[in-house]
């Protein structure tokens, strides 16, 4: 028995010991290209390891480019997607995409984003160089967003160095209401007149005065008005409509007739609206002192200074007219500094100040524009938006 015995132990045996240098060898091996990882950058040594960590389990870098590679042949034949705009300056390394800058306004900066971040993969699949390849962080956000506009980034914080996993939501259609509010011809109201435009839910024949989201404009520069709504989320069934009023010291003087249904509210839509009603009579002249008060507390947010009134009136006086006192007062360091001393927020408050609505996007490049053509000498960027009887 045992002579049968002793020549299976030491096959077992001879097995083990093969098996045992083979893993000497295998570690060996690993410590020496840990040894020659130790001279190569950081950025490509964490490139390796968030690829282990963050690439389907059991699948190599290869391995994800081939099955990338294939999936979007399958999904888009013979067409390269649409790159989506993330709106960042940005350098492809073997980390990731390093965010070089952020551009104002853009997704990126929406989603909270900064500079000195690096974006590790998109949805799962990294992004920047992987092995010898580049993978456009563009090209694979138009690969993974979803059919809401949404898309998983993971990114490594630039002042942390932790790994966050951070949404991204891409523009969906506009749902803003905008249009004209348009009164009688010849029909004048009060300076100091406000509009109320209301979104109503009118779902419920009893349901009365159900607003969603309303917004005031002066009427100190006549009609007619422009206005724009942006509307919550719409609620499944429910009817909509968009009515308007305007009032003086608590009383109505002009009001829609009725208000105006909406076909939905899952699109912009346009809708001008026609103000009637018994407006009150039409003021002889308006009082200098009485819109330079009001001027002065709603630009500035406090009520007149001993004196102050009388200081502007005394530039009447010498021949200046009531638009150089608001272009004074719109231009001045108090209300710069309201603004917080910021160029984009002056321009922006300015125009709503006087057309009663914010810019566009388009309308805000002009602005700016316009505020770096005077070298930021405010009156005459003030004076030159007066003079514009319509916003562009």
């Amino acid at each position: 028995m045992w002579a049968t015995c002793v020549p299976r132990v030491s096959a077992v045996l001879s097995r083990f010991v093969n098996r045992f240098s083979r893993m000497n060898w295998i570690i060996s091996t690993i410590m020496k290209c840990l040894q020659f990882a130790a001279f190569r950058s950081m950025a490509s040594l964490s490139s390796v390891v968030l690829a282990g960590l963050f690439l389907a389990p059991g699948m190599s870098a290869a391995q994800d480019a081939r099955v990338r590679d294939t999936v979007a042949a399958s999904a888009v034949p013979s067409a390269r997607p649409a790159t989506l705009p993330l709106g960042i300056m940005a350098q492809n390394t073997a980390a990731g995409v390093e965010v070089v800058s952020v551009n104002p306004g853009s997704v990126a900066q929406a989603s909270g984003l900064q500079t000195g971040d690096t974006i590790v993969n998109v949805a799962g699949y990294q992004v920047g160089m992987v092995g010898d390849r580049l993978y456009d962080v563009g090209d694979e956000l138009a690969r993974r967003v979803d059919s809401a506009g949404r898309v998983p980034l993971l990114v490594r914080n630039g002042r942390t160095g932790g790994l966050v996993s951070m949404p991204v939501q891409f523009g969906t259609a506009s749902r803003a209401i905008n249009g004209v509010l348009n009164a009688p011809q010849g029909l004048q109201v009060p300076p100091t007149s406000v509009i109320t435009v209301r979104l109503l839910d009118v779902t419920e024949p009893q349901w009365r005065d159900v607003a969603l989201t309303q917004g005031q404009l002066p009427v100190a520069r006549g009609f007619p008005v422009s206005y724009r709504l942006d509307p919550p989320a719409p609620t499944p069934a429910h009817r909509y409509a968009v009515d308007a009023r305007v009032e003086d010291a608590g009383h109505v003087l002009l009001q829609t007739t009725s208000p105006v249904t909406l076909a939905s509210l899952d699109r912009e839509q346009r809708i001008d609206l026609t103000l009637a009603g018994q407006a009150a009579p039409a003021p002889t002249a308006v009082v200098p002192s009485a819109q330079i008060q009001q001027w002065i507390q709603t630009y500035l947010g406090r009520p007149p200074r001993p004196y102050e009134t009388e200081v502007w009136l005394a530039d009447l006086q010498q021949g200046k007219s009531l638009a150089d006192v608001q272009a004074g007062i719109l231009s001045s360091s108090e209300y710069f500094e309201r603004q917080r001393s910021n160029r984009d927020l002056y321009v922006t408050d300015v125009f709503r100040q006087l057309y009663g609505v914010p810019p566009t996007p388009a309308q805000l490049a002009d602005l700016q524009a316009r505020y770096d053509r005077t070298q930021g000498v405010r009156l005459p960027f003030v004076q030159q938006l007066q003079q514009q009887q319509q916003p562009r």
